[in-house]
């Protein structure tokens, strides 16, 4: 079977029992969360949970297949998650025995963020009639946004593209934080399917992401702002607090585009406050003011050799055996002067 996109997969409403195997892959480990949640959501609530991991394939081949044929005692279905550690060689005979099986009747959810489109897992897959495999990438802002949107309407919210932008920024893109924030708003306004409420900006403020989340605006202020007095206090903060360096890296991406949208607004002739204040940004009310400074700094050229140099920091965060760590301290360190420069 050929890949798909994870898009195909979120919007399926049962489990293809045809379908013995599902893998996930790809640079963002958020939508791979995601989907895989949605998947075995879909086995329902009262099914049974089975984790198996890529190690434990490494030492019984038989197990996968063994586990995927077995019936539940106490639930009507059993769904599989597999967790794959490095390029998924070590699962190769596992898949191989369960493709072979006579008998399947519990899927297997995989997840593997270091298998490649090129490796021998994910050409296995490709070429069985009973695997699918779909590689996940970091959506864009319009994406999030509609996923955004999607998840509030399954938790009975009305919650408009203005307000979606919100919580997409509230949560600097994290999709896993961001259906959590949805969640806590459906409970706050007591929502469901058969009772819907609407969303609004104070509801959205009211109930506002967590301090890490304004630890990371911090982060991305304080950067992209160019105030290099105060980088090394909010490095060591970051670090103490435990966020992880990727982490601010993808909440820096996200702003990155947002500044080259209202940019191009700029570059047509508007005022960058004008542009900032419009219900069209999306911008969130508490970082108006940060985006409105930012916009004055990061023309067009600057914002594109920025977003090169950040997918380039992800990489290599990503990546064993490099120095991520002191390639991060350096971007950040070079963003904030940068932007110093040219205030």
């Amino acid at each position: 079977m050929k890949s798909v996109k994870p898009q195909e997969l979120e919007r399926l409403t049962r489990l293809d029992p045809a379908t013995r195997f599902t893998l996930l892959t790809g640079p963002d480990d958020a939508t791979m969360e995601a989907v895989a949640g949605r998947l075995i959501g879909l086995a329902g609530s009262d099914a049974e949970r089975v984790a198996l991991s890529s190690s434990q394939l490494s030492q019984d081949a038989a197990l996968l297949a063994a586990e995927a044929a077995s019936l539940s005692l106490f639930s009507p279905q059993r769904v599989i998650r597999l967790d794959i550690s490095g390029s998924g060689d070590d699962c190769l005979a596992a898949l191989d025995a369960l493709l072979a099986a006579d008998k399947v009747v519990n899927p297997v959810i995989a997840v593997g963020a270091s298998v490649t489109a090129r490796s021998k897992l994910v050409k296995m897959v490709e070429g069985a009639d009973a695997a699918v495999a779909a590689i996940c990438y970091q959506p864009d802002r319009r994406a999030l946004v509609g996923i955004a949107m999607k998840a509030a309407e399954e938790q009975g919210l009305r919650l408009a593209n203005s307000e979606a932008q919100l919580i997409v920024d509230l949560v600097s893109g994290d999709q896993t934080l961001m259906r959590r924030e949805i969640e806590k708003i459906a409970l706050y306004l007591d929502a469901a399917p058969e009772r819907q409420r609407q969303v609004t900006p104070e509801d959205i403020a009211t109930l506002g992401a967590a301090t890490h989340e304004e630890d990371v605006s911090e982060c991305i202020n304080v950067a992209l702002g160019g105030k290099v007095r105060d980088l090394p206090a909010m490095l060591a903060k970051a670090a103490a607090v435990g966020i992880a360096e990727i982490r601010i890296i993808r909440a820096l991406a996200i702003r990155t585009l947002a500044l080259a949208r209202l940019r191009a607004e700029v570059d047509s002739g508007a005022h960058p406050a004008t542009v900032v204040s419009a219900r069209s940004s999306g911008i969130f009310w508490k970082e108006k003011d940060a985006v409105t400074a930012q916009l004055h700094i990061w023309d067009s050229l600057r914002i594109a050799r920025l977003m090169t140099r950040l997918i380039d920091c992800e990489r290599a965060l990503k990546t064993s055996g490099t120095a991520g760590a002191v390639l991060f301290n350096k971007l950040m360190t070079d963003i904030t002067h940068q932007a110093a420069r040219a205030r």
